[in-house]
């Protein structure tokens, strides 16, 4: 799934990027993929991320469900991925991400 946040690629970093949270049951089992507008946080590591569509309720509650579940996403843009812990912050489309460290 995701490599530890000191394999991100580079393309991360980037100003703003459009990216999928992707919520994993198991290795071969997504259960969500979510397309999101990436803008890099003031820290290394962070990113404020936005619904790329206007989420209906049923689409947020079942991401809120996600959340509540486990708050560990893939964040994937293009062939790179680290895994993400995710919350929600301000408007209901709005997440705030952090890199996990694996050490």
């Amino acid at each position: 799934m995701a490599g530890s946040a000191g394999t991100y690629a580079r393309g991360m970093d980037r100003d703003e990027n459009t990216a999928y949270l992707e919520w994993w049951a198991n290795q071969s089992t997504c259960l969500a993929r979510i397309p999101v507008t990436l803008t890099a946080a003031s820290t290394k590591g962070e990113w404020e991320a936005v619904l790329s569509s206007p989420p209906d309720d049923d689409a947020l509650n079942h991401l809120q469900e996600l959340i509540e579940a486990s708050p560990y996403f893939t964040l994937r843009l293009g062939a790179s991925a680290v895994e993400v812990q995710v919350q929600p912050f301000g408007d209901t489309d709005h997440l705030e991400l952090a890199a996990v460290v694996v050490a």
